[in-house]
């Protein structure tokens, strides 16, 4: 790549586009997460939990962020 075409900013239009795909793959795996461990939604509707329940939530988000941060960075 040349110079000029190093310095010129791509869109984020074309980022979106091209990996669509793995973008709506880690909102399935979130959804599948939320949906097997439902405790999120019971936060949103105001019903109190104990946050120890979350811990797998917030573990099962941060494994998720890894990859797609690379992604971002790629």
């Amino acid at each position: 790549m040349c110079i000029k075409c190093g310095r010129m900013r791509k869109p984020a239009s074309k980022f979106l586009r091209r990996n669509f795909l793995f973008i709506m793959l880690f909102v399935a795996f979130w959804f599948f997460t939320a949906g097997v461990y439902p405790f999120p939604y019971f936060l949103a509707t105001g019903k109190s939990l104990d946050p120890v329940i979350m811990e797998a939530i917030l573990i099962a988000t941060g494994v998720m962020a890894i990859p797609f941060t690379f992604l971002v960075i790629a």
